[in-house]
């Protein structure tokens, strides 16, 4: 009996445990208006509210509280990957954040898509912390700041941003106006100490270096590999193996949600991340101990998840944000861009193989699927940069782009051309690159940016030039259709999209057209398994490599027992076919297993062409 009197006036002088709401979201990506989520069900996909819904719910929130009890977040990559985000270079989605009162925002890798001068502009309007502990730029970025500290409910919580140390592969190093980035761990062991001294109760590391896919299989491999190296980037949960004092990490940077908090049993660390493109938010109550202001833990808000898909049918849109949002998107089509990629050149002699010179008095193009560039890293700069200095076509485009940062590499070894690399893919950027003697730029675009589930998160690629020799408008968009047996589907539907478009939006402006790239189909497949009926039935079109298709030596992916011509070139009939081939690089470069090693298991495809 004493007992429990004593555990009674025990708990009548603490107290309850305070409880602090926690929203957050990451990867936006521009994508606050209303859309169907077609990589859900691709038959029925069920419709996103979006932006209008997320703010309902943040002000149903607030009807149980002042907005100074609780806590509104976001994990970077705020504007890129969207025409609405992409139109201002994140002013816009600034504006929307705003309106919500957020309270803090780490950068993210795709924040410097347009350049650092771009969005230090569009942060410039924020009405919340812009966050960046690892960023140094000599003020290229003058409101970004290491932390914040939070007053709420009488707790002081600490925010430190760190943006993911991996950009300089991601972005290109022209983007980032000199901005360097320190390693994840190095910030965390520099600025946490910092925030305890400055009074943070608790710590909560907001960061885009991203909780990876398959997490659980990730993290046990690193345990497993006993690693002590720290000077490296670490993703969001093996930061949190070595976040000594950290009570929770919120990341983004990845597009992939997870609906339970990852919790770390060796330094008692909790991981959340939601859904990108605007899908998904996260909320959360922290459990603070109320005498020593010390972190208890984390209880889940709704049907016990982190995480929550912002279902159109689960959530009520704010009226007066809806038709604002609807409003501003309403005059936004495609989305032009005409950046200077302004790089320094390195010049280098490279002559490991006898390539043969293909140039030619008419216009030379390839198609190239670089798989995973770069497969072999400085390798691969040095091998692909020789080829193309050596087979001297006038245009190449290029896919699978794995590290966009990497491909300003292989541009500075090429004065000799410029080139344009994707700013609104999710998934692998496409490529460009063109004789700066022979065309103008004009302009480029990202077709079905904001609708790009069927081109599998890769938008095609449109590059608009003025062929100077004869003043003539040349188009080229590069493409990568959804690889495999199941993307069949997609692939067809993707196919026809990009037809009812040129006919609808091109042909009548301009009819100088090559269409090419990975369309991961066969041309001599049976009819309805593959992607080319539209083009087939219009004879305003043509494959210029249809003939070579049938021929087995020729087949752009020549590995067992999947051999196959997946590498197109379509043309408008107008523009004449003189020769056609696919590249034997690999009998250039002393065998097939040489090439694949340091470039590709696709072959190129070659085209010389004219305009009538």
């Amino acid at each position: 009996m004493k007992f429990l009197i004593t555990l009674l006036f025990y708990c009548l002088i603490i107290g309850e445990e305070i409880y602090i709401d926690l929203i957050t979201t990451n990867d936006m990506h521009g994508f606050i208006k209303e859309q169907k989520a077609y990589f859900m069900n691709p038959q029925y996909p069920p419709t996103i509210i979006g932006g209008s819904g997320y703010y309902k719910y943040i002000s149903d929130v607030k009807q149980n509280q002042s907005k100074e009890d609780m806590l509104i977040l976001d994990a970077g990559n705020f504007f890129q990957g969207s025409n609405f985000g992409m139109h201002d270079g994140g002013k816009s989605v600034i504006e929307w954040m705003n309106k919500l009162e957020y309270d803090a925002m780490v950068l993210g890798q795709y924040d410097f898509i347009l350049g650092a001068s771009n969005l230090n502009e569009a942060i410039e309007n924020s009405t919340f912390d812009i966050l960046g502990a690892n960023l140094d730029c000599n003020d290229c970025l003058s409101k970004v700041k290491p932390y914040t500290i939070k007053t709420v409910k009488g707790v002081n919580v600490g925010i430190l941003g760190i943006v993911n140390s991996n950009i300089e592969e991601l972005v290109p190093l022209s983007k980032l106006d000199g901005a360097t980035f320190d390693y994840e761990y190095n910030t965390i062991k520099k600025w946490v100490p910092i925030m305890k001294e400055m009074g943070a109760d608790i710590i909560i590391v907001l960061t885009s270096s991203g909780v990876p896919w398959d997490r659980e299989e990730i993290y046990s491999t690193f345990v497993q590999s006993n690693s002590k190296d720290t000077n490296k980037h670490l993703n969001a949960i093996e930061m949190g193996y070595f976040a000594e004092n950290v009570d929770l990490i919120v990341s983004g940077g990845i597009s992939k949600g997870y609906r339970t908090a990852w919790y770390d049993p060796k330094s008692h660390v909790y991981t959340i991340q939601n859904y990108g493109n605007g899908t998904s938010y996260g909320h959360i109550k922290l459990r603070i101990d109320p005498i020593y202001k010390k972190f208890l833990g984390i209880d889940y808000v709704n049907n016990n998840e982190a995480s929550h898909t912002l279902f159109f049918d689960d959530y009520n849109p704010d009226s007066e944000v809806r038709k604002e949002i609807n409003e501003k998107h309403k005059n936004i089509d495609l989305v032009n861009f005409n950046l200077k990629n302004e790089i320094d050149y390195i010049y280098e002699n490279l002559d490991n193989w006898n390539v043969p010179t293909l140039n030619s008095k008419d216009i030379d193009i390839v198609t190239w699927n670089c798989e995973f560039f770069p497969t072999a890293n400085d390798s691969t700069i040095s091998a692909l940069s020789e080829i193309v200095k050596d087979i001297d076509v006038d245009i190449i485009a290029f896919q699978e782009i794995r590290k966009a940062g990497w491909f300003e590499k292989l541009m500075q070894r090429l004065p000799e051309y410029d080139y344009i690399v994707s700013l609104q893919a999710s998934f692998m950027d496409l490529a460009i690159i063109y004789k700066k003697d022979l065309f103008e730029f004009v302009n480029h675009t990202e077709l079905f940016s904001d609708n790009d589930y069927n081109f599998a998160g890769r938008p095609p690629l449109k590059l608009d030039l003025i062929y100077k020799p004869e003043n003539q408008k040349l188009s080229i968009i590069n493409l990568h259709m959804k690889c495999c047996d199941s993307g069949l589907k997609r692939r067809q539907n993707a196919s026809l999209m990009l037809y009812n478009y040129l006919i609808e939006k091109e042909l009548e402006i301009n009819d100088n057209i090559v269409v090419l790239g990975d369309w991961n189909d066969d041309l001599k497949d049976k009819p309805k398994e593959h992607c080319f009926d539209s083009f087939f039935n219009d004879d305003r079109f043509y494959f210029a490599n249809y003939d070579i298709v049938f021929d087995i030596q020729q087949a752009s992916y020549p590995k067992e027992p999947y051999v196959s011509f997946l590498d197109h070139i379509l043309l408008t009939s107008n523009l004449l076919t003189h020769k056609v081939y696919t590249l034997p690089i690999d009998n250039w470069m002393n065998g097939f297993d040489v090439y694949e090693k340091y470039i590709s298991d696709h072959k190129p495809v070659f085209l010389t062409f004219s305009i009538k």
